[in-house]
């Protein structure tokens, strides 16, 4: 894409994104539309002001599942910059790379650069992706690393080029899930390369991609070792709970196996294409085009460029693989935030079956009058979602902001609070956190897992416990122990509950909570 057309997607994206801002500044205060966000802003707050990888300041643990986005908001941190927005600058111009991306693929795989401006002008009008730049969360970092290293792939197959490798490994640090890109392409690069398919040399250019995917991979395996013990973040051991064929074989479990095996991966297949369809639904039926032209099935240009298939085997191999692996969290949790790649990949899909239909639909004005209108359409999609994304915002604001602001006062520097969560409590309390999910505090997952919420407690001997208490009947129920002494309400639209309830315990210090304990 050239300079102009990059400009162009650039000044769409950034539209996009002031109109959402717009909508968040008439209803709240700016913030994120997930509480998630701020836990990434914790751990870069340390690792900035020199506390190393640590949540409660000094105490290393792996409690981020995307370290690679952690490690780059740490570097406005460390300058000392706006939080709010430097991360969101950072967001949206990631999401201008991932459009630009995407667009790129599409060109090289049709050669027409107005498919790839199309291209790269829906993501970048997209409501999700317009969310996903103001999110505050690692979702347009993972997405411009999947999208170039299938673009480095691409190209590779005729230069022999191994940066694609590097990239893929970048990716799995952003976000987890995107590893599983990197088998996909390994294993076609490895039948390639037994074939003598591969340009130069053949054991050299196997090898090189292969090599610099392990650097960022055991960086990311060192990470998590060197902080907490284990070869991946906290989060996936608090999460998980064991549920997947893979983990069920491996813990002897074999009926929960194939019955996850026969649920999970088929249902994330079609959880997957509902959303997208529903984010693009005038490129549904394009979509399915698009796929048999990249499969081989229609003689068109993009069946023609080595490797095209590959588009679709990522895009249908991933929620099938993350089925069978770590069903938990859910697909779709979040708006989506796991799978905003392969949003990216279904477009690109998509656009490839649109200029398929054009060979074939009369009278030709047809496809490029569908092509403005589906422009057209993202325009009063911003319109109805912008109202949406404030309010996740303004929830957060006066929920969990709102909590944080109240603890800073009410308690004092040394008191230690338990909390399911953990991210805007932490960064604008700044007090000691356990988290009874087990994110940060790794003590807490087995007691999560067997409902021995109380016992764990008193190992831990919290001065405050601040929960959502839908979430811990049993806690609640034990009014002998645990006496709540203030609420925070808001309406819920992006928190786990109405309201954060602040419990005295057991333990609770005087000289912590002043003027709290009688």
């Amino acid at each position: 894409m050239g300079l102009a057309q990059v400009l162009l997607v650039a000044a769409a994206a950034t539209a996009a994104a002031w109109y959402f801002t717009l909508a968040e500044w008439h209803a709240t205060y700016w913030g994120f539309p997930l509480d998630d966000a701020w836990i990434h802003l914790q751990f870069a707050k340390n690792i900035g002001h020199g506390l190393g990888f640590s949540y409660n300041p000094g105490i290393p643990v792996a409690g981020s599942t995307a370290p690679l986005w952690t490690l780059v908001l740490a570097i406005p941190a460390a300058l000392h910059l706006d939080p709010i927005l430097s991360t969101k600058i950072i967001g949206l111009t990631l999401t201008i790379a991932t459009a630009t991306l995407a667009g790129e693929v599409v060109r090289w795989l049709s050669g027409s650069r107005g498919a790839g401006l199309y291209t790269a002008l829906l993501l970048a009008l997209s409501p999700r992706m317009a969310w996903g730049s103001l999110s505050g969360m690692e979702v347009g970092l993972y997405a411009t690393l999947t999208v170039g290293t299938l673009l480095a792939y691409l190209r590779a197959l005729e230069s022999g080029r191994p940066w694609w490798g590097l990239l893929a490994g970048l990716a799995g640090t952003a976000r987890p899930e995107t590893f599983i890109v990197f088998p996909i392409l390994a294993l076609d690069w490895s039948v390639r390369s037994i074939r003598g398919r591969l340009p130069g040399s053949r054991l050299l250019t196997f090898v090189q991609p292969l090599a610099l995917f392990a650097i960022p991979a055991g960086a990311f395996i060192a990470l998590n070792y060197a902080t907490s013990g284990h070869p991946l973040p906290l989060t996936f051991y608090a999460k998980t709970y064991g549920m997947g064929t893979l983990p069920s074989i491996m813990e002897g479990r074999w009926h929960d196996a194939l019955r996850d095996a026969q649920w999970f991966p088929i249902d994330y297949v079609y959880q997957l294409l509902t959303w997208c369809e529903k984010e693009f639904p005038d490129l549904a039926l394009a979509g399915l085009v698009g796929a048999c032209a990249l499969l081989g099935m229609v003689t068109g240009a993009a069946a023609r460029r080595s490797g095209a298939y590959l588009i679709v085997a990522v895009l249908i191999a991933s929620p099938v693989l993350k089925g069978l692996g770590a069903p938990e969290p859910p697909l779709m949790v979040h708006e989506g935030r796991y799978v905003f790649h392969l949003l990216a990949l279904f477009v690109i899909v998509g656009v490839i079956g649109v200029l398929e239909l054009k060979r074939f639909v009369r009278p030709g004005w047809v496809v490029p009058l569908f092509m403005v209108a589906t422009i057209a359409r993202l325009g009063l999609a911003l319109y109805d979602n912008r109202t949406d994304y404030a309010l996740r915002v303004k929830n957060i604001n006066d929920l969990q902001i709102a909590t944080a602001r109240w603890l800073q006062k009410a308690t004092t520097p040394d008191v230690r609070i338990a909390t399911n969560d953990i991210g805007a409590i932490a960064y604008f309390s700044e007090r000691f956190i356990i988290d009874t999910e087990g994110l940060i505090t790794p003590e807490a997952i087995h007691p999560k897992r067997m409902q021995r919420y109380v016992p764990f407690l008193e190992s831990e001997r919290p001065d405050l416990l601040v929960i959502f208490p839908e979430w811990y009947p049993r806690i609640v129920a034990r009014t002998d122990l645990f006496h709540e002494v203030y609420r925070i309400h808001a309406d819920q639209v992006a928190a786990g509950a109405p309201a954060l309830v602040m419990y005295r315990t057991p333990w609770t210090r005087p000289s912590t909570v002043p003027g709290l304990v009688q």
